[in-house]
């Protein structure tokens, strides 16, 4: 990915944006910045669909989880290059039944989410775009 600045690209193209939200995540994983079309999952506190997408090829994807409000997460995920932002972590035990939906409109901090958007993130904050940004 080339550098993105995600305050560049809201001056540039602010009537393709669906929200820009403050930063309200945490940030987990190497990636500090990233951005591509968006999968959606839907799962609560069961990370087995979260694992599958994560084992397959990426492809410049983005998965966009809602977790309704969970904050277990792995610390290990810091070990990973990818980019997280969650609400938080906790050491617990995730379930192991494979429930949950892919492919869904997702509400995250009031904002709707849908398969095939797009997702920028960088330090300043994370934009969802209907189609690809350019600045």
């Amino acid at each position: 990915m080339a550098t993105f600045a995600t305050a560049e690209a809201c001056d540039s193209n602010t009537a393709l944006l669906a929200s820009g939200e403050q930063p309200i995540f945490k940030i987990y994983g190497q990636r500090r910045a990233f951005s591509g079309p968006i999968v959606t999952l839907k799962v609560f506190e069961d990370n087995v669909l979260v694992r599958q997408l994560l084992e397959t090829r990426g492809e410049g994807r983005v998965l966009v989880i809602d977790g309704g409000g969970s904050t277990r997460y792995v610390d290990e995920i810091n070990a990973c290059d990818i980019g997280v932002r969650a609400l938080g972590s906790n050491p617990l035990k995730s379930n192991k039944k494979a429930v949950g939906d892919k492919h869904i409109p997702i509400g995250i901090a009031g904002t709707l989410i849908r398969d095939g958007e797009w997702l920028y993130d960088d330090s300043d904050g994370i934009l969802i775009s209907k189609m690809e940004l350019s600045i």
